[in-house]
């Protein structure tokens, strides 16, 4: 089947651009289309049909700062796998009840650094496949970067583009391709021994309306990097908080080193003594609000028995919400 191809500048009546305020440009003396709103995603009115397909345009970031990508797997505007280039990277950052997750979904796995020069055109290719995606850029033949875990779960979806900020897009084009084998990955057995695996989560609730005491819990597992991720439970909102808790039997008192990563705003309980508050979120140079396992850490002592541990994590901003959590025996 031949690749279906969209120029972007003049026929966007197959696309929904609902609030995107996408419009025909230029740059550098090729037509385009502009987009320049914050975290702003468009569809593909139709899905495709294909189960492995290739999704490329050609994009250009015409400023310092600014955020382009392609989407795959949409399962609604609110819930979808996107892929971008900045100037210093490719991310992979599935959107998750509305809210960016780079902040959780950080290293190698995930982003790859590249040296992108800023204004240039350059084609973005992303290889799609129910197992995991491969990403290209430029004419360079080998991969940027092998997604080998799609969180939205591999399955069919909308496909289309976004944008952060000034950006340009043009030339998208989707076609099928042969299948690609991934090795298999197992999530529970990649994550990390020492990890706080199991958590129960509470509903959200804010500063103003918080219960005093809280009824209905859910049971929730980490991701494959052992991180707890609230986005992919509920929709982020500025001041939202929820709790989880935890708890680690031991035979014998133990000491321990306790390291913690989070964003954004966190405070924890040991036994139901506060051990530690507070913040992390995206504030260049100073800190990029990723969370990481050894953002903070300090000696415990676990009780002979039944030990709990309690958290709760506020959302401040819109790049991911979450906490891992790891305990390391001396």
């Amino acid at each position: 089947m031949d690749p279906f191809v969209w120029s972007l500048w003049e026929n966007t009546e197959p696309f929904d651009l609902g609030d995107s305020g996408a419009r025909p440009g230029a740059w550098r003396d090729q037509k385009a289309l502009f987009l320049s709103k914050i975290n702003t995603p468009v569809f593909l009115r139709k899905p495709v049909p294909f189960t492995h397909y290739r999704l490329q345009a050609e994009v250009a970031i015409p400023e310092q700062v600014g955020f382009v990508g392609l989407v795959f797997g949409a399962r609604d505007s609110q819930n979808y796998e996107l892929v971008y280039l900045a100037p210093e990277e490719i991310q992979y950052d599935p959107i998750m009840n509305g809210c960016m997750t780079w902040q959780i979904y950080n290293g190698p796995r995930y982003q790859k650094p590249y040296s992108y020069q800023t204004g240039e055109w350059l084609k973005l290719t992303v290889e799609v496949h129910p197992e995991g995606a491969v990403v290209y850029a430029g004419e360079d033949a080998s991969p940027q970067l092998v997604i080998t875990s799609l969180q939205h779960g591999g399955l069919p979806g909308k496909i289309g583009f976004w944008g952060y900020l000034p950006v340009y897009i043009r030339n998208l084009s989707v076609e099928e391709i042969p299948s690609h084998s991934f090795p298999p990955v197992d999530a529970k057995a990649s994550t990390p021994g020492d990890f706080i695996t199991d958590w129960m989560v509470s509903e959200p609730y804010t500063a103003s309306d918080q219960p005093a005491r809280i009824d209905n819990w859910q049971d929730v597992r980490v991701e494959e990097n052992g991180t707890l991720n609230i986005n992919r439970l509920y929709e982020a909102g500025q001041g939202t908080s929820v709790q989880a808790k935890s708890s680690l039997t031991f035979d014998a008192d133990t000491e321990a080193t306790l390291s913690i990563g989070f964003s954004d705003h966190l405070r924890i309980w040991i036994n139901e003594a506060e051990i530690y508050q507070g913040d992390w979120r995206w504030s260049p140079p100073a800190s990029d609000g990723r969370i990481r396992s050894n953002h903070a850490s300090f000696p415990v002592r676990w009780q002979a028995g039944v030990n709990t541990i309690r958290a709760e994590l506020t959302n401040r901003e819109f790049f991911g919400w979450g906490l891992c959590v790891r305990s390391e025996s001396f």
